[in-house]
């Protein structure tokens, strides 16, 4: 499957995306607690957002973030689309987030369901931590992971 990674652009169908595989996954997609996916730009001008499409048709196959928070690298928002899973796209965002700036340590956070990313993670050097329980509609449970060093 031929894709193009590039920063989000106004337009791109995030919400819907990352909506979809919440669905998937049996979460509730409460708009009022995904607030940064409506303002992309102005979550995001910190650090940079990036989405995945197909070369064929142009849909919308990834998303993945950086941001900086607190002297560190926190990453975000990495959903895979089905239909596009095992391909090696998550790696790739993730290689693209651990290349944001020179943090000298990553975190992310991550829903317990989603346990192939959490496979990706820690072959990918990152160590599990904590878990916490979010005020979200579903009380979602998720692990905190971390990387130390750069790059990647």
């Amino acid at each position: 499957m031929p894709h193009t990674i590039r920063l989000y652009r106004p337009g791109d169908p995030v919400a819907d995306h990352i909506r979809r595989i919440y669905e998937e996954h049996g979460l509730c997609f409460d708009p009022g607690f995904e607030d940064d996916l409506f303002n992309i730009p102005a979550a995001y001008a910190n650090g940079q957002f990036w989405v995945v499409t197909d070369d064929a048709d142009g849909a919308l196959l990834a998303t993945g973030a950086a941001v900086p928070c607190g002297g560190v690298r926190l990453i975000r928002r990495m959903y895979v689309a089905s239909t596009a899973r095992r391909r090696g796209l998550a790696r790739l965002l993730l290689e693209r987030c651990m290349a944001f700036s020179d943090f000298r340590r990553t975190e992310l956070w991550s829903d317990v369901r989603f346990r192939e990313a959490h496979a990706l993670y820690r072959q990918a050097g990152f160590r599990q931590g904590h878990v916490r329980v979010l005020d979200d509609p579903d009380r979602s449970v998720e692990l905190f992971f971390w990387k130390e060093g750069y790059p990647a």
